[in-house]
């Protein structure tokens, strides 16, 4: 089997001294975007490579990096009941799929792709037999909604109020009351929910400003939650896939502001983590992968491309194992049999693959996980019943 050592020596020079004690950002002043935001509120329009912004100090916690943690989630299911279909609801008229199942293999599923640092806890299941409410006001009936499902013209602007959500559900208290960190909104097409969005206090101090629209969606979450917030907006007509691979966007997100300071480009390659963990050879021809991205995995050519049989040199086992320091990384042939051929394997082989080391760079933790759902560093440690086991899905192994 050929193999090719990774030239990537810039990882070497990522540590620096670093303060300890309590999460540096609390303590920061209150910065507000200086640049436009979009009518949806998604971006800080400011160009990152010429802003002021400094990344503030980093403040290290064993704790945080290293203790598996518990993260409590509430399941909303929007799930209109059909007097015109025999009362059934729309969940049974659409033959669609079980978002209580769902939500449990996506708590299993990270869990497992974390190495056991995050433990999803579904405190509470709410099904509200009705729609939401778009951020003009307007509401679908059964009516307005069956004729514009028969015709593909949905209602403009399509996106649904998230503040009114969170007010009709009473989340804004148990966000701040309860320690609840994250909201998972399941409906149908239509329905105007986001795969992603998010509240981070103190944004604008605490990650870099970005140009692109995606990497930060607060939308109308409210403020008055006082914490950081993630709202997964899932579709239950859709399959597992589709479910991680939303949850996969919104690591791109995360990462791209933490270790690439709002910038998601290729000419990044080898000056920051996260541009050059999603580095792809498709990029660079004659050049070995690093992991991919959700959309294009290392062998890819193309966006949804998962089952490539093309066998690619590809450095992604150094990232889980040896983060930061890849000096001695090899790599080795990777293809679309790594994964088994489909999107559901690639998402959790992609996700599997994210850096979760205990210790530090000067970006922050070697544990990216702590980004992805302890974006405060302050989730509680996960109890022994919640941990619970699991049997990994086996991963296929590329031929030599």
């Amino acid at each position: 089997m050929k193999t090719h050592r990774t030239s990537l020596w810039f990882l070497l020079s990522f540590a620096s001294l670093i303060c300890l004690g309590a999460p540096a950002w609390k303590q920061l002043p209150v910065v507000k975007p200086t640049g436009t935001l979009d009518d949806s509120l998604k971006c800080h329009l400011e160009n990152p490579r010429t802003a002021a912004w400094k990344q503030p100090a980093f403040a290290y916690d064993h704790n945080v990096a290293t203790m598996p943690k518990a993260a409590k989630v509430i399941v909303i299911i929007y799930n209109p009941v059909f007097k015109s279909q025999g009362g059934k609801t729309l969940i049974q008229y659409l033959k669609a799929n079980d978002p209580r199942a769902y939500s449990k293999l996506l708590a299993d599923a990270v869990r497992e792709c974390s190495g056991g640092y995050i433990n999803y806890e579904i405190v509470d299941i709410i099904e509200r037999p009705e729609f939401t409410r778009k951020i003009d006001g307007f509401l679908y009936d059964e009516k307005s909604f069956l004729a514009a499902r028969k015709t593909n013209k949905w209602h403009q602007p399509d996106r649904s109020n998230y503040r009114t959500i969170f007010e009709q559900n009473d989340l804004i208290r148990r966000v701040r009351d309860e320690g609840v960190t994250e909201i998972w909104i399941w409906g149908a097409g239509g329905f105007g929910y986001d795969e992603l969005a998010m509240y981070f206090p103190n944004r604008y101090a605490r990650f870099a400003p970005t140009q692109n629209p995606w990497f930060y969606r607060p939308y109308e979450i409210p403020v008055e939650c006082n914490r950081s917030v993630w709202v997964m907006g899932f579709n239950y007509e859709c399959g597992p896939d589709n479910m991680i691979h939303s949850y996969g966007h919104r690591c791109e997100s995360i990462l791209a502001l933490v270790f690439g300071h709002g910038v998601w480009d290729k000419s990044l390659v080898g000056q920051d983590p996260w541009n050059s963990f999603s580095m792809i050879e498709n990029d660079f021809p004659g050049q070995p992968s690093q992991v991919g991205n959700v959309h294009v995995p290392p062998n890819g050519q193309s966006g949804y491309d998962y089952n490539n049989k093309r066998s690619t040199m590809s450095y992604a086992d150094a990232w889980l194992s040896d983060y930061p320091d890849l000096s001695r990384a090899i790599a080795r042939p990777i293809s679309s049999a790594e994964w088994g051929n489909d999107q559901l394997g690639v998402q959790k082989w992609w996700l599997r693959h994210m850096p979760r080391n205990a210790g530090y760079t000067k970006w922050g933790y070697n544990n990216w996980w702590v980004y992805v759902a302890n974006t405060d560093e302050d989730l509680p440690d996960a109890p022994a019943a919640l941990k619970g086991t699991f049997v990994p899905t086996p991963t296929p192994k590329a031929k030599p």
